[in-house]
């Protein structure tokens, strides 16, 4: 893997090009079915589109441009003059649902240049799109150090392959004091260093616009998760999947707000009405760790055949804050509060109880019935938890179903595979005590 890789503006006009008819397709399509579950991930992917035509006039104007990492949401680097925001791993979230192989390409792309297969996709995937180049250019590349051992090695390795520095923020172990002190001068350090490298200055003020869109997206996207609660559910189990994903490229633009906005009117709409995703809502369901990114249709699946809605998703569950935007320094310190409690951040570091705090809220707080949780085979922070929500789900009387297989690639557990082995569950310990 030696050797910086440089931008290939032929690969990169290609591969993209093709993904912004492919969102489009996939927006005509889900608009032709008329389903009306479609309407938030239609408005969700219309975003998307927006974003990436954003990232192509950005490139055409030569602006810099900060790839930063999934868990470090973008609204504080939209304070920087002439400067544009990638989200690095965009293409592992957003290829799969356009086509369930659609980033095995670029895994097996890094497999080949020597990762590990047990590596998570995510950041394979990140690193064969950097090998194969058809990534934008990047002036600077930044991520915490989360939420995994896989995440800190590939940004390690992705700045063996760029020709751009990468800057990695340490975060905290703990939720305290000394923690969020640590994280933000992590954050201060990051700013200064996308100053020198950039040649541009943080305008403080353009950045409270930013956070104060990204606030009030915040703020839509907990009244939604208080919706989910009512039965029956007004909105559809994959709801919070896409939402999810549209803050970690888009938080703080005033498309994504409107978007979240647009989710939570439809939500009250539908329950004044008294509808919801399912016509006869017959089992509620926790799904808890990430989603199967190339069967987000699953849920789908689930209201269509059992009447089973998954009342919270763990992407779609809002465990981040609000950020003070009275000064630099509250800005900051807030910033870093929020990267520290958003999903993932929040849950896969420190202690187990991190974890399972979570898990036990929304298990107690969202009324399910059931409990499904995704066995990625390739989280061994995230296996080494199951015995503590055998436990919890036991003691609550929950029947618990553990399914494994790869989030982002197909190939270890097909759509029918998982099927299956949640059918069963469903079939034999769940509808026949309901």
């Amino acid at each position: 893997m030696a050797g910086a890789i440089s931008f290939n503006p032929e690969k990169f006009q290609t591969v993209f090009n093709d993904n912004l008819a492919a969102i489009q397709n996939m927006v005509e399509a889900m608009q032709a079915i008329g389903d009306p579950r479609e309407a938030g991930p239609i408005e969700v992917m219309k975003a998307v589109d927006v974003y990436i035509r954003d990232l192509f006039s950005a490139v055409e104007q030569g602006k810099k441009i900060i790839w930063h990492e999934f868990l470090f949401f973008p609204e504080i680097f939209h304070g920087f003059p002439n400067v544009h925001t990638w989200m690095t791993e965009t293409l592992c979230g957003f290829l799969p649902v356009l086509d369930p192989e659609g980033l095995t390409p670029y895994v097996d792309a890094a497999e080949n240049a020597g990762l590990p297969p047990d590596v998570c996709p995510a950041d394979k995937g990140m690193l064969g799109c950097v090998l194969e180049e058809i990534m934008p250019p990047v002036a600077i590349a930044c991520a915490p150090t989360s939420p995994c051992d896989s995440a800190i090695t590939a940004y390690q390795i992705l700045g063996k392959l760029i020709d751009a520095p990468v800057f990695q923020a340490d975060m905290p172990y703990w939720q305290d004091d000394r923690g969020i002190e640590l994280y933000q001068h992590h954050i201060w350090k990051m700013i200064r260093t996308i100053e020198e490298v950039c040649k541009t200055r943080m305008d403080w003020d353009k950045c409270r616009e930013h956070i104060k869109l990204a606030n009030e997206s915040v703020e839509l996207f907990i009244e939604e998760n208080e919706m989910r609660k009512l039965s029956p559910c007004p909105h559809p189990g994959k709801l919070g999947f896409y939402q999810f994903l549209l803050l970690t490229v888009a938080s703080g633009t005033p498309y994504a707000r409107d978007v979240c906005k647009a989710i939570l009117e439809d939500s009250k709409k539908l329950a004044s009405q008294g509808k919801g995703a399912v016509a006869d809502e017959k089992i509620r369901l926790l799904m808890y760790n990430p989603d199967p990114f190339y069967d987000v249709g699953i849920h789908d699946w689930l209201e269509d055949e059992f009447g089973a809605v998954t009342a919270l998703t763990f992407f779609g569950h809002a465990t981040m804050g609000l950020i003070d935007t009275k000064t630099p320094e509250t800005i900051v310190r807030d910033y870093a509060w929020k990267m520290m409690n958003i999903c993932m951040a929040r849950q896969y570091r420190g202690p187990h109880e991190f974890f399972m705090d979570d898990f036990i809220h929304a298990m107690e707080n969202w009324n399910v019935d059931a409990v499904i949780v995704p066995a990625l085979i390739q989280c061994k922070h995230g296996q080494a938890t199951h015995g503590f929500i055998r436990e919890a789900c036991k003691e609550r009387g929950k029947p618990l179903c553990l399914v494994e297989f790869d989030p982002m690639d197909p190939r270890p557990a097909s759509i029918e595979t998982i099927h299956n082995t949640v059918a069963e569950f469903l079939e034999t310990q769940v509808l026949p005590y309901k």
